[in-house]
């Protein structure tokens, strides 16, 4: 037992040096993917912007109902769309792919910067 567990501590530290590692590597830059996604998942980031505090209400709320109706973001059969759904869950890029990012992975400056971008570009697409 003994020899197991001293086998296994020193394998787990390296996992967890390894994940760290690799999530601190990982690109955080969301803003070439902010600005190239498409109007579903802009109107989702509005969304979570405005649900965290991170944009005006009232002028983001406004933008964010536009945005809505031009991109059909929330379809009237109730389907869904699964770039307004990742937009509102904050997904910048999905975790199955190997550089997952969530605007929640970033610090709030660059929360606060990523929300910008998001209503500059909502704006421009109303």
């Amino acid at each position: 037992m003994r020899r197991s567990l001293a086998l296994f501590l020193p394998v787990t530290m390296l996992v967890l040096e390894l994940n760290a590692s690799a999530h601190a590597a990982a690109p955080t830059d969301p803003q070439p993917l902010i600005e190239n996604a498409p109007g579903a998942r802009v109107a989702g980031y509005l969304n979570f912007c405005i649900g965290n505090g991170l944009a005006p209400v009232a002028d983001a709320t406004r933008l964010l109902d536009l945005l809505i109706a031009r991109t059909g973001a929330v379809p009237a059969d109730e389907r869904g769309n699964m770039d307004y759904a990742l937009g509102t869950a904050g997904v910048i890029r999905p975790a199955t792919q190997a550089d997952g990012l969530r605007l929640t992975d970033l610090d709030m400056p660059r929360r606060h910067v990523a929300c910008t971008q998001v209503l500059t570009k909502a704006a421009m697409a109303s």
